[in-house]
Protein backbone atom coordinates (compact mmCIF):
# COMPACT_ATOMS: atom_id res chain seq x y z
CA UNK A 1 0.00 0.00 0.00
CA UNK A 2 2.87 2.34 0.85
CA UNK A 3 4.60 1.84 -2.52
CA UNK A 4 1.44 2.78 -4.39
CA UNK A 5 2.11 6.32 -3.25
CA UNK A 6 4.02 8.18 -5.97
CA UNK A 7 6.17 10.08 -3.50
CA UNK A 8 7.28 6.76 -1.98
CA UNK A 9 8.39 5.56 -5.43
CA UNK A 10 10.47 8.71 -5.95
CA UNK A 11 12.11 8.20 -2.54
CA UNK A 12 12.85 4.54 -3.30
CA UNK A 13 14.34 5.25 -6.72
CA UNK A 14 16.39 8.09 -5.22
CA UNK A 15 17.77 5.75 -2.54
CA UNK A 16 18.72 3.20 -5.22
CA UNK A 17 20.64 5.87 -7.12
CA UNK A 18 22.48 6.85 -3.94
CA UNK A 19 23.39 3.21 -3.17
CA UNK A 20 24.57 2.75 -6.76
CA UNK A 21 26.75 5.86 -6.66
CA UNK A 22 28.28 4.86 -3.31
CA UNK A 23 29.03 1.39 -4.69
CA UNK A 24 30.57 2.87 -7.85
CA UNK A 25 32.77 5.27 -5.87
CA UNK A 26 34.03 2.51 -3.57
CA UNK A 27 34.59 0.11 -6.47
CA UNK A 28 36.34 2.71 -8.67
CA UNK A 29 39.01 3.42 -6.03
CA UNK A 30 40.37 -0.11 -6.17
CA UNK A 31 39.90 -0.74 -9.87
CA UNK A 32 41.54 0.40 -13.06
CA UNK A 33 40.12 1.49 -16.36
CA UNK A 34 38.44 -1.92 -16.80
CA UNK A 35 35.70 -0.79 -14.45
CA UNK A 36 34.57 1.96 -16.83
CA UNK A 37 32.37 -0.37 -18.89
CA UNK A 38 30.76 -1.79 -15.73
CA UNK A 39 30.02 1.70 -14.42
CA UNK A 40 28.42 2.82 -17.69
CA UNK A 41 26.34 -0.36 -17.89
CA UNK A 42 25.14 0.06 -14.31
CA UNK A 43 24.13 3.68 -14.92
CA UNK A 44 22.28 2.86 -18.17
CA UNK A 45 20.35 -0.05 -16.63
CA UNK A 46 19.46 1.99 -13.54
CA UNK A 47 18.28 4.89 -15.73
CA UNK A 48 16.11 2.54 -17.83
CA UNK A 49 14.76 0.91 -14.67
CA UNK A 50 13.89 4.28 -13.09
CA UNK A 51 12.21 5.55 -16.25
CA UNK A 52 9.99 2.48 -16.58
CA UNK A 53 8.99 2.39 -12.89
CA UNK A 54 8.14 6.08 -12.67
CA UNK A 55 6.45 6.46 -16.07
CA UNK A 56 2.97 4.92 -16.25
CA UNK A 57 2.96 5.01 -20.05
CA UNK A 58 5.91 2.55 -20.06
CA UNK A 59 4.16 0.09 -17.77
CA UNK A 60 4.24 -2.68 -20.40
CA UNK A 61 8.05 -2.77 -20.03
CA UNK A 62 7.94 -3.24 -16.24
CA UNK A 63 8.54 -7.02 -16.26
CA UNK A 64 11.42 -6.59 -18.71
CA UNK A 65 13.02 -3.82 -16.64
CA UNK A 66 12.76 -5.76 -13.37
CA UNK A 67 14.12 -8.97 -14.96
CA UNK A 68 17.10 -7.14 -16.48
CA UNK A 69 17.77 -5.38 -13.18
CA UNK A 70 17.74 -8.63 -11.15
CA UNK A 71 20.05 -10.43 -13.60
CA UNK A 72 22.40 -7.47 -13.61
CA UNK A 73 22.52 -7.48 -9.81
CA UNK A 74 23.83 -11.04 -9.83
CA UNK A 75 26.38 -10.14 -12.50
CA UNK A 76 27.60 -6.99 -10.71
CA UNK A 77 27.98 -8.89 -7.44
CA UNK A 78 30.02 -11.62 -9.16
CA UNK A 79 32.18 -8.99 -10.87
CA UNK A 80 32.86 -6.85 -7.81
CA UNK A 81 33.70 -9.25 -5.00
CA UNK A 82 30.47 -11.12 -4.35
CA UNK A 83 28.68 -10.73 -1.05
CA UNK A 84 31.56 -8.71 0.36
CA UNK A 85 31.50 -6.26 -2.54
CA UNK A 86 30.33 -2.63 -2.42
CA UNK A 87 27.07 -3.35 -4.31
CA UNK A 88 25.42 -5.74 -1.83
CA UNK A 89 22.95 -3.13 -0.49
CA UNK A 90 22.20 -1.92 -4.00
CA UNK A 91 21.42 -5.50 -5.03
CA UNK A 92 19.14 -6.15 -2.07
CA UNK A 93 17.22 -2.93 -2.80
CA UNK A 94 16.10 -4.47 -6.11
CA UNK A 95 13.55 -6.69 -4.38
CA UNK A 96 11.92 -3.83 -2.44
CA UNK A 97 10.16 -2.50 -5.54
CA UNK A 98 8.58 -5.90 -6.21
CA UNK A 99 6.06 -5.25 -3.42
CA UNK A 100 4.33 -2.71 -5.65
CA UNK A 101 3.29 -5.50 -8.04
CA UNK A 102 2.69 -8.49 -5.72
CA UNK A 103 0.82 -9.50 -2.58
CA UNK A 104 2.72 -10.19 0.61
CA UNK A 105 2.70 -13.99 0.31
CA UNK A 106 4.00 -13.84 -3.27
CA UNK A 107 6.49 -11.17 -2.27
CA UNK A 108 7.96 -13.28 0.53
CA UNK A 109 8.31 -16.24 -1.85
CA UNK A 110 9.99 -14.25 -4.66
CA UNK A 111 12.39 -12.43 -2.35
CA UNK A 112 13.33 -15.69 -0.61
CA UNK A 113 14.17 -17.31 -3.96
CA UNK A 114 16.21 -14.27 -4.97
CA UNK A 115 18.10 -14.02 -1.69
CA UNK A 116 18.89 -17.77 -1.66
CA UNK A 117 19.89 -17.80 -5.32
CA UNK A 118 22.55 -15.09 -4.92
CA UNK A 119 24.95 -17.05 -2.63
CA UNK A 120 24.15 -20.28 -4.50
CA UNK A 121 25.08 -18.83 -7.92
CA UNK A 122 28.12 -16.99 -6.58
CA UNK A 123 29.42 -20.15 -4.89
CA UNK A 124 28.93 -22.14 -8.12
CA UNK A 125 30.72 -19.47 -10.18
CA UNK A 126 33.54 -19.37 -7.63
CA UNK A 127 33.61 -23.20 -7.37
CA UNK A 128 33.20 -23.06 -3.60
CA UNK A 129 30.74 -25.12 -1.52
CA UNK A 130 27.72 -23.06 -0.49
CA UNK A 131 28.16 -23.69 3.24
CA UNK A 132 31.79 -22.54 3.17
CA UNK A 133 30.85 -19.54 1.04
CA UNK A 134 28.16 -18.46 3.51
CA UNK A 135 30.50 -19.08 6.45
CA UNK A 136 33.01 -16.74 4.82
CA UNK A 137 30.28 -14.15 4.23
CA UNK A 138 28.22 -14.56 7.43
CA UNK A 139 27.39 -10.85 7.46
CA UNK A 140 25.07 -11.57 4.49
CA UNK A 141 22.90 -13.66 6.82
CA UNK A 142 22.67 -10.66 9.15
CA UNK A 143 21.57 -8.47 6.23
CA UNK A 144 18.89 -11.00 5.26
CA UNK A 145 17.56 -11.20 8.83
CA UNK A 146 17.39 -7.40 9.03
CA UNK A 147 15.67 -7.26 5.64
CA UNK A 148 12.95 -9.73 6.60
CA UNK A 149 12.55 -8.15 10.03
CA UNK A 150 11.93 -4.80 8.39
CA UNK A 151 9.57 -6.36 5.82
CA UNK A 152 7.59 -8.12 8.56
CA UNK A 153 7.33 -4.91 10.58
CA UNK A 154 6.06 -3.00 7.54
CA UNK A 155 3.64 -5.85 6.75
CA UNK A 156 2.15 -5.91 10.26
CA UNK A 157 1.96 -2.12 10.37
CA UNK A 158 0.13 -2.01 7.05
CA UNK A 159 -2.34 -4.67 8.24
CA UNK A 160 -2.99 -2.70 11.42
CA UNK A 161 -3.28 0.55 9.48
CA UNK A 162 -5.74 -0.95 7.00
CA UNK A 163 -7.80 -2.37 9.88
CA UNK A 164 -7.95 1.03 11.60
CA UNK A 165 -8.84 2.81 8.35
CA UNK A 166 -11.64 0.30 7.73
CA UNK A 167 -12.91 0.84 11.27
CA UNK A 168 -12.98 4.62 10.84
CA UNK A 169 -14.70 4.27 7.46
CA UNK A 170 -17.22 1.88 9.03
CA UNK A 171 -17.98 4.40 11.78
CA UNK A 172 -18.43 7.38 9.51
CA UNK A 173 -20.22 5.53 6.73
CA UNK A 174 -22.88 4.16 9.10
CA UNK A 175 -26.10 4.96 7.34
CA UNK A 176 -28.52 3.49 9.88
CA UNK A 177 -28.52 6.49 12.23
CA UNK A 178 -30.96 8.48 10.14
CA UNK A 179 -32.83 11.31 11.75
CA UNK A 180 -36.00 9.25 11.42
CA UNK A 181 -34.51 6.30 13.31
CA UNK A 182 -36.13 5.53 16.65
CA UNK A 183 -34.07 5.47 19.85
CA UNK A 184 -34.35 1.69 20.02
CA UNK A 185 -33.13 1.11 16.45
CA UNK A 186 -30.27 3.55 17.05
CA UNK A 187 -29.33 1.74 20.28
CA UNK A 188 -29.36 -1.63 18.51
CA UNK A 189 -27.23 -0.30 15.66
CA UNK A 190 -24.65 1.27 18.00
CA UNK A 191 -24.36 -1.98 19.97
CA UNK A 192 -23.83 -4.04 16.80
CA UNK A 193 -21.29 -1.53 15.45
CA UNK A 194 -19.30 -1.58 18.69
CA UNK A 195 -19.37 -5.39 18.72
CA UNK A 196 -17.72 -5.40 15.28
CA UNK A 197 -15.12 -2.85 16.35
CA UNK A 198 -14.35 -4.60 19.65
CA UNK A 199 -14.15 -8.12 18.17
CA UNK A 200 -17.57 -9.38 19.29
CA UNK A 201 -17.39 -8.28 22.92
CA UNK A 202 -20.73 -8.02 24.68
CA UNK A 203 -22.06 -4.45 24.62
CA UNK A 204 -25.09 -2.93 26.38
CA UNK A 205 -26.22 0.64 25.77
CA UNK A 206 -28.56 1.46 28.66
CA UNK A 207 -30.58 4.68 28.72
CA UNK A 208 -31.99 5.83 32.04
CA UNK A 209 -34.17 8.58 30.58
CA UNK A 210 -37.82 7.52 30.38
CA UNK A 211 -39.45 6.96 27.02
CA UNK A 212 -40.97 4.41 24.65
CA UNK A 213 -37.59 2.70 24.14
CA UNK A 214 -38.02 1.15 27.61
CA UNK A 215 -40.75 -1.11 26.27
CA UNK A 216 -38.36 -2.77 23.81
CA UNK A 217 -35.29 -3.12 26.04
CA UNK A 218 -34.02 -6.60 26.80
CA UNK A 219 -34.15 -7.90 30.35
CA UNK A 220 -30.35 -7.55 30.58
CA UNK A 221 -30.62 -3.85 29.68
CA UNK A 222 -33.31 -3.38 32.31
CA UNK A 223 -31.30 -5.30 34.92
CA UNK A 224 -28.11 -3.26 34.40
CA UNK A 225 -30.03 0.03 34.16
CA UNK A 226 -31.81 -0.53 37.48
CA UNK A 227 -28.54 -1.59 39.12
CA UNK A 228 -26.66 1.49 37.91
CA UNK A 229 -29.49 3.79 38.97
CA UNK A 230 -29.09 2.51 42.52
CA UNK A 231 -25.28 2.50 42.50
CA UNK A 232 -23.80 4.61 39.72
CA UNK A 233 -20.00 4.58 39.16
CA UNK A 234 -18.06 7.51 40.61
CA UNK A 235 -16.12 8.16 37.39
CA UNK A 236 -17.42 8.70 33.85
CA UNK A 237 -15.01 6.05 32.53
CA UNK A 238 -14.17 3.12 34.77
CA UNK A 239 -13.48 -0.60 34.91
CA UNK A 240 -15.65 -2.32 37.48
CA UNK A 241 -17.45 -5.55 38.38
CA UNK A 242 -21.22 -6.00 38.43
CA UNK A 243 -23.20 -9.03 39.45
CA UNK A 244 -24.98 -10.78 36.61
CA UNK A 245 -28.61 -11.91 37.06
CA UNK A 246 -27.32 -15.36 38.08
CA UNK A 247 -24.90 -13.93 40.67
CA UNK A 248 -21.61 -14.15 38.73
CA UNK A 249 -19.19 -11.23 38.73
CA UNK A 250 -19.00 -9.60 35.29
CA UNK A 251 -15.96 -7.48 34.40
CA UNK A 252 -17.14 -4.34 32.63
CA UNK A 253 -15.86 -1.10 31.20
CA UNK A 254 -18.51 1.54 31.95
CA UNK A 255 -18.78 4.85 30.13
CA UNK A 256 -21.31 7.28 31.61
CA UNK A 257 -23.35 9.11 28.96
CA UNK A 258 -23.99 12.83 29.39
CA UNK A 259 -25.82 15.32 27.21
CA UNK A 260 -24.64 18.82 26.34
CA UNK A 261 -26.03 20.20 29.59
CA UNK A 262 -23.97 17.69 31.57
CA UNK A 263 -26.98 15.63 32.64
CA UNK A 264 -26.57 11.86 32.74
CA UNK A 265 -28.89 9.96 30.44
CA UNK A 266 -27.44 6.45 30.47
CA UNK A 267 -24.42 4.16 30.46
CA UNK A 268 -22.42 2.17 27.92
CA UNK A 269 -21.30 -1.22 29.29
CA UNK A 270 -18.62 -3.29 27.55
CA UNK A 271 -17.51 -6.70 28.77
CA UNK A 272 -13.76 -6.27 29.37
CA UNK A 273 -11.19 -6.85 32.08
CA UNK A 274 -9.22 -3.99 33.57
CA UNK A 275 -6.99 -2.17 31.02
CA UNK A 276 -8.01 -4.69 28.34
CA UNK A 277 -9.29 -2.06 25.91
CA UNK A 278 -6.59 -0.27 23.93
CA UNK A 279 -6.35 3.49 23.53
CA UNK A 280 -7.48 3.23 19.91
CA UNK A 281 -10.47 1.09 20.86
CA UNK A 282 -11.50 3.68 23.44
CA UNK A 283 -11.09 6.38 20.78
CA UNK A 284 -13.40 4.42 18.46
CA UNK A 285 -15.92 4.10 21.29
CA UNK A 286 -15.89 7.88 21.72
CA UNK A 287 -16.40 8.40 17.97
CA UNK A 288 -19.40 6.07 17.94
CA UNK A 289 -20.88 7.73 21.04
CA UNK A 290 -20.37 11.17 19.52
CA UNK A 291 -22.42 10.06 16.53
CA UNK A 292 -25.09 8.57 18.79
CA UNK A 293 -25.23 11.72 20.93
CA UNK A 294 -25.63 13.86 17.80
CA UNK A 295 -28.49 11.56 16.77
CA UNK A 296 -30.11 11.96 20.21
CA UNK A 297 -29.64 15.73 20.15
CA UNK A 298 -31.07 16.12 16.64
CA UNK A 299 -34.06 13.98 17.54
CA UNK A 300 -34.64 16.06 20.68
CA UNK A 301 -34.58 19.24 18.60
CA UNK A 302 -36.95 17.72 16.06
CA UNK A 303 -39.24 16.55 18.88
CA UNK A 304 -39.24 20.07 20.33
CA UNK A 305 -40.07 21.54 16.93
CA UNK A 306 -42.83 18.97 16.45
CA UNK A 307 -44.24 19.71 19.91
CA UNK A 308 -44.22 23.43 19.16
CA UNK A 309 -45.92 22.87 15.82
CA UNK A 310 -48.52 20.64 17.48
CA UNK A 311 -49.01 23.21 20.25
CA UNK A 312 -49.56 26.01 17.73
CA UNK A 313 -52.00 23.92 15.73
CA UNK A 314 -53.88 22.76 18.82
CA UNK A 315 -53.98 26.31 20.12
CA UNK A 316 -55.44 27.46 16.82
CA UNK A 317 -58.06 24.69 16.91
CA UNK A 318 -58.89 25.52 20.55
CA UNK A 319 -59.29 29.19 19.72
CA UNK A 320 -61.52 28.40 16.75
CA UNK A 321 -63.68 26.14 18.94
CA UNK A 322 -63.83 28.85 21.61
CA UNK A 323 -64.82 31.53 19.13
CA UNK A 324 -67.21 29.26 17.23
CA UNK A 325 -68.93 26.29 18.84
CA UNK A 326 -68.47 27.47 22.44
CA UNK A 327 -69.98 30.87 21.69
CA UNK A 328 -72.86 29.29 19.78
CA UNK A 329 -73.62 26.99 22.72
CA UNK A 330 -73.52 29.92 25.10
CA UNK A 331 -75.86 31.88 22.86
CA UNK A 332 -78.19 28.86 22.65
CA UNK A 333 -78.20 28.59 26.45
CA UNK A 334 -79.18 32.26 26.74
CA UNK A 335 -81.96 31.82 24.20
CA UNK A 336 -83.35 28.83 26.10
CA UNK A 337 -83.34 30.84 29.32
CA UNK A 338 -85.19 33.69 27.63
CA UNK A 339 -87.68 31.26 26.12
CA UNK A 340 -88.43 29.83 29.56
CA UNK A 341 -89.02 33.36 30.84
CA UNK A 342 -91.58 34.35 28.22
CA UNK A 343 -93.67 31.20 28.36
CA UNK A 344 -96.85 31.49 30.45
CA UNK A 345 -99.62 29.28 31.73
CA UNK A 346 -100.24 25.83 30.29
CA UNK A 347 -97.68 26.28 27.54
CA UNK A 348 -94.98 26.82 30.17
CA UNK A 349 -96.01 23.72 32.09
CA UNK A 350 -96.00 21.59 28.95
CA UNK A 351 -92.71 22.91 27.55
CA UNK A 352 -90.75 23.19 30.81
CA UNK A 353 -89.58 19.51 31.03
CA UNK A 354 -88.40 19.59 27.43
CA UNK A 355 -86.73 22.99 27.80
CA UNK A 356 -85.01 21.93 31.04
CA UNK A 357 -83.65 18.80 29.36
CA UNK A 358 -82.44 20.86 26.40
CA UNK A 359 -80.80 23.37 28.73
CA UNK A 360 -79.12 20.56 30.65
CA UNK A 361 -77.73 19.02 27.44
CA UNK A 362 -76.50 22.40 26.21
CA UNK A 363 -74.71 23.03 29.52
CA UNK A 364 -73.13 19.57 29.44
CA UNK A 365 -71.97 20.12 25.88
CA UNK A 366 -70.64 23.55 26.79
CA UNK A 367 -68.75 22.07 29.77
CA UNK A 368 -67.30 19.31 27.58
CA UNK A 369 -66.23 21.86 24.99
CA UNK A 370 -64.53 23.96 27.67
CA UNK A 371 -62.74 20.89 28.99
CA UNK A 372 -61.65 20.01 25.46
CA UNK A 373 -60.30 23.54 24.97
CA UNK A 374 -58.31 23.23 28.21
CA UNK A 375 -56.87 19.91 27.06
CA UNK A 376 -55.91 21.37 23.70
CA UNK A 377 -54.23 24.42 25.20
CA UNK A 378 -52.63 22.95 28.33
CA UNK A 379 -48.89 22.15 28.19
CA UNK A 380 -49.35 19.26 30.54
CA UNK A 381 -51.62 17.58 27.93
CA UNK A 382 -49.68 18.77 24.92
CA UNK A 383 -46.52 17.01 26.03
CA UNK A 384 -45.77 13.85 27.96
CA UNK A 385 -46.35 14.70 31.64
CA UNK A 386 -42.75 14.06 32.66
CA UNK A 387 -41.38 16.20 29.81
CA UNK A 388 -43.86 18.99 30.57
CA UNK A 389 -42.85 19.01 34.24
CA UNK A 390 -39.14 19.07 33.40
CA UNK A 391 -39.67 21.99 30.99
CA UNK A 392 -41.70 23.82 33.61
CA UNK A 393 -39.02 23.33 36.29
CA UNK A 394 -36.27 24.57 33.98
CA UNK A 395 -38.40 27.61 33.17
CA UNK A 396 -38.98 28.38 36.87
CA UNK A 397 -35.34 27.94 37.95
CA UNK A 398 -33.75 29.55 34.90
CA UNK A 399 -31.50 32.54 35.77
CA UNK A 400 -32.19 32.09 39.52
CA UNK A 401 -28.90 30.46 40.50
CA UNK A 402 -30.79 27.50 41.96
CA UNK A 403 -29.35 24.13 40.92
CA UNK A 404 -32.15 21.88 39.69
CA UNK A 405 -32.14 18.11 39.99
CA UNK A 406 -34.99 16.27 38.29
CA UNK A 407 -35.30 12.49 38.49
CA UNK A 408 -38.00 10.52 36.74
CA UNK A 409 -38.58 6.84 37.53
CA UNK A 410 -41.01 4.76 35.51
CA UNK A 411 -43.08 5.73 32.49
CA UNK A 412 -46.75 5.51 31.56
CA UNK A 413 -48.21 6.10 28.09
CA UNK A 414 -51.42 7.59 29.53
CA UNK A 415 -52.99 8.83 32.77
CA UNK A 416 -56.27 10.42 33.85
CA UNK A 417 -56.36 14.14 33.13
CA UNK A 418 -57.33 14.96 36.74
CA UNK A 419 -54.25 13.18 38.09
CA UNK A 420 -51.90 14.76 35.55
CA UNK A 421 -53.24 18.26 36.22
CA UNK A 422 -52.96 17.79 39.98
CA UNK A 423 -49.37 16.51 39.76
CA UNK A 424 -48.36 19.30 37.38
CA UNK A 425 -49.88 22.11 39.46
CA UNK A 426 -48.67 20.58 42.74
CA UNK A 427 -45.04 20.55 41.55
CA UNK A 428 -45.42 23.99 39.95
CA UNK A 429 -46.78 25.53 43.15
CA UNK A 430 -44.15 23.86 45.34
CA UNK A 431 -41.32 24.97 43.03
CA UNK A 432 -42.61 28.55 42.97
CA UNK A 433 -42.79 28.54 46.78
CA UNK A 434 -39.15 27.46 46.96
CA UNK A 435 -38.13 30.25 44.57
CA UNK A 436 -40.14 32.92 46.44
CA UNK A 437 -39.66 32.01 50.11
CA UNK A 438 -37.05 29.31 50.79
CA UNK A 439 -33.87 31.12 49.62
CA UNK A 440 -32.59 27.71 48.50
CA UNK A 441 -29.55 26.91 46.35
CA UNK A 442 -30.66 23.36 45.43
CA UNK A 443 -34.07 22.09 44.36
CA UNK A 444 -34.57 18.33 43.95
CA UNK A 445 -37.72 16.90 42.35
CA UNK A 446 -38.34 13.18 41.95
CA UNK A 447 -41.36 11.84 40.09
CA UNK A 448 -41.92 8.08 40.41
CA UNK A 449 -44.75 6.03 38.97
CA UNK A 450 -45.56 2.37 39.50
CA UNK A 451 -48.55 0.24 38.69
CA UNK A 452 -49.95 1.22 42.12
CA UNK A 453 -49.31 4.92 42.65
CA UNK A 454 -47.54 8.16 41.82
CA UNK A 455 -44.95 9.39 44.32
CA UNK A 456 -43.73 12.99 44.19
CA UNK A 457 -40.78 14.18 46.28
CA UNK A 458 -39.79 17.86 46.42
CA UNK A 459 -36.78 18.82 48.52
CA UNK A 460 -34.79 22.03 49.00
CA UNK A 461 -31.89 23.15 51.18
CA UNK A 462 -33.33 26.57 52.00
CA UNK A 463 -35.03 28.10 54.99
CA UNK A 464 -37.65 25.65 56.22
CA UNK A 465 -41.23 26.47 57.21
CA UNK A 466 -42.35 27.14 60.75
CA UNK A 467 -45.16 25.10 62.29
CA UNK A 468 -47.63 28.00 62.23
CA UNK A 469 -46.92 28.54 58.50
CA UNK A 470 -47.69 24.91 57.80
CA UNK A 471 -50.86 24.93 59.86
CA UNK A 472 -52.28 28.21 58.57
CA UNK A 473 -55.02 27.56 56.01
CA UNK A 474 -54.19 30.79 54.21
CA UNK A 475 -50.46 30.75 54.77
CA UNK A 476 -48.03 32.10 52.23
CA UNK A 477 -46.81 28.59 51.40
CA UNK A 478 -50.19 27.41 50.10
CA UNK A 479 -49.96 24.09 51.91
CA UNK A 480 -53.68 23.81 52.43
CA UNK A 481 -54.32 24.23 48.72
CA UNK A 482 -51.79 21.53 47.91
CA UNK A 483 -53.29 19.19 50.46
CA UNK A 484 -56.84 19.63 49.17
CA UNK A 485 -55.76 18.83 45.61
CA UNK A 486 -53.97 15.66 46.66
CA UNK A 487 -56.68 14.45 49.05
CA UNK A 488 -59.38 14.98 46.42
CA UNK A 489 -57.76 12.09 44.53
CA UNK A 490 -57.52 9.88 47.66
CA UNK A 491 -53.86 10.77 47.97
CA UNK A 492 -51.75 11.84 50.93
CA UNK A 493 -49.09 14.44 51.61
CA UNK A 494 -46.38 14.67 54.28
CA UNK A 495 -44.13 17.63 55.05
CA UNK A 496 -40.86 17.57 56.94
CA UNK A 497 -39.38 21.00 57.52
CA UNK A 498 -36.80 22.64 59.70
CA UNK A 499 -35.78 26.32 59.54
CA UNK A 500 -32.12 25.31 59.25
CA UNK A 501 -32.40 22.10 57.19
CA UNK A 502 -34.83 22.95 54.39
CA UNK A 503 -38.10 21.30 53.47
CA UNK A 504 -39.05 17.88 52.12
CA UNK A 505 -42.55 17.30 50.74
CA UNK A 506 -43.71 13.81 49.75
CA UNK A 507 -47.06 13.23 48.08
CA UNK A 508 -48.62 9.97 46.89
CA UNK A 509 -51.57 9.57 44.54
CA UNK A 510 -53.10 6.13 43.82
CA UNK A 511 -53.49 5.03 40.19
CA UNK A 512 -56.27 3.13 38.48
CA UNK A 513 -55.06 -0.43 37.77
CA UNK A 514 -56.74 -0.42 34.35
CA UNK A 515 -54.31 2.14 32.99
CA UNK A 516 -51.12 0.92 31.32
CA UNK A 517 -47.78 0.95 33.09
CA UNK A 518 -44.27 0.33 31.74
Amino acid sequence: MILHNRMSLYVLIGCRWILLLIGLLVYSKGSGMGATMLVLTAVVIQAFYSLVILNKSLGRFTVVAISIDILFQIYILWSTGGLSGPFIFYSLSSVVILKKYTRWKTYYLITLLYILSIPALLSILGRIPVDKYLAAHWVYVVYVVLFYGTAAAVHLSSISMVAHIRTIVMIYSSSCLHVESSHQSAIHYVEELLKKILKQREVWLCLCAPGPHEQDQSWMHTYFTNGLKQSAPHHTKAYTHLLSPIGDKTSLYIRTLKDRRGSEYGWLLIQANKDELSILQKAYIELVLMKFEVHIDINKQLKTMQDRAVAIERGTIAQNIHDGIAQELFFLSVQLFQLKSVLKGDARNEAMPLLSEMEKKVKESHRDIRKFIVELKGEKRRLNLQVAIENMLHRITEHTGVKLGFENIGWVPQEKIEIEETIYHFIEEAANNVMKHAKASILLVRLEVTSVQWTILIKDDGEGMKIDDQASPNGKFGISGMTRRIESLNGSISIQSDPSMGTTIIATIPRERSLAYV
